[in-house]
């Protein structure tokens, strides 16, 4: 009978209101999880920006260094032609790195300091407002610029040293930090001739495996990677150097959930003790009763997550809308995780009422409900 008649659906929605409510309840925490991972994610795509979106196919650092954030890499002026010798080289970028600080007369901002070649990649991706700088001058991020209330043509104290800023950059701060732009030179005068990365094209049909490869046999002594695994590399320092964090957060927001679960589960239990009598005595096994429990259970949690994706999808856009430093990103692989973790708390959360059917005598449900 009961796989004829939809007995757990029809249970869980005989009270709209009372289902409506522990659904929205469940939807809001599962909301919570989709937004941390969501800022999370976008803060990752922010600190990789500059990697991430540089026109390399290989990049070259010291050895064993594998990442540009909580990372220092020297390299001798050398390598850069030993790199320029090989055959599938198209381009070389030399570059050097460091963090500091953007300061101002009345703030200052953490920065990744970028010492490069204007006129030739290395720089920032797009310049939205000015022009290049040249000796004594820098580019930064125009949200940077915002926060910092420093005009075009301003000026800044970057690692020590006033420069007068002549470019607005874009897409380069996130909610910690900022990228500024300096010329290769003027890096060099402060902290040394040292070159910290070297980025690489490849000529047209090498494959970038093919030039890491290549470089690697050239530069025995140094690390070569692709840009794809200098990414990942420099996502997964950022991602374990907050993964606590977040892992507790999260914990707490599905902890929220199975609470509003288990209670959505329980009262209805109760609120139709009569009802579960009934197909008991007339033939219900515990089991069947236990199914329709826990399908009651996933009903819950399937309308919840669908309502969690729709209103995240909808806070992210309005928040990226409408925010510069701040980025949201859901993705896919967040979306599955939490269906997997809201789906194990679903089950969880019908152990106690399917202990407490489990233990139902019909004659007993029939007294208590009337």
């Amino acid at each position: 009978m009961l796989g004829r008649v939809p007995f757990a659906r029809r249970t869980l929605f005989a009270e709209r209101r009372r289902a409506a409510l522990a659904v929205a309840g469940v939807a809001v925490a599962l909301l919570l999880v989709f937004i941390l991972d969501g800022i999370f994610a976008g803060a990752i795509q922010q600190v990789t920006a500059y990697i991430r979106t540089s026109r390399a196919d290989a990049i070259v650092s010291q050895q064993s260094v594998r990442t540009m954030h909580m990372s220092s890499s020297a390299l001798p002026p050398s390598d850069v032609e030993r790199v320029r010798g090989v055959a599938q080289v198209a381009w070389v970028a030399p570059i050097r790195y460091a963090t500091g600080i953007v300061v101002t007369p009345t703030d200052r901002q953490l920065a990744y300091v970028i010492g490069y070649q204007p006129g030739r990649r290395g720089g920032p991706r797009s310049l939205v407002e000015g022009r290049e700088p040249r000796d004594g001058e820098a580019v930064i991020d125009r949200v940077a610029a915002r926060g910092l209330d420093v005009p075009l043509g301003g000026r800044v104290q970057i690692l020590g040293r006033p420069f007068r800023v002549a470019g607005f950059s874009s897409g380069t701060t996130s909610i910690t930090n900022t990228i500024a732009f300096i010329t290769y030179r003027d890096f060099g005068r402060l902290r040394g001739s040292a070159v910290s990365y070297v980025l690489v094209g490849g000529r047209p049909g090498t494959s970038p495996r093919a030039l890491r490869d290549t470089l690697a046999a050239a530069l025995p002594d140094s690390t070569v990677q692709t840009r794809d695994e200098f990414v990942v590399r420099e996502a997964s320092i950022v991602r374990d150097m907050s993964a606590d964090t977040m892992q507790i957060m999260t914990f707490v927001a599905l902890v929220i959930a199975l609470a509003v679960i288990a209670l959505l589960l329980f009262t209805t239990t109760l609120a139709h003790l009569r009802d579960y009598g009934i197909v008991k005595a007339i033939g219900g096994s515990p089991a069947q009763l236990a199914r329709s429990v826990l399908v009651q259970a996933l009903w819950a949690v399937a309308l919840a997550l669908g309502f969690a994706v729709v209103l995240a999808l909808g806070v992210a856009g309005l928040i990226n809308r409408f925010s510069d430093n701040i980025a949201i990103v859901i993705e896919p692989s967040s979306v599955a995780r939490v269906a997997v973790g809201a789906s194990v708390v679903a089950v969880i959360g019908a152990l106690l009422p399917v202990w407490r059917i489990a233990r139902l005598d019909p004659a007993a449900a029939f007294r208590s409900a009337l």
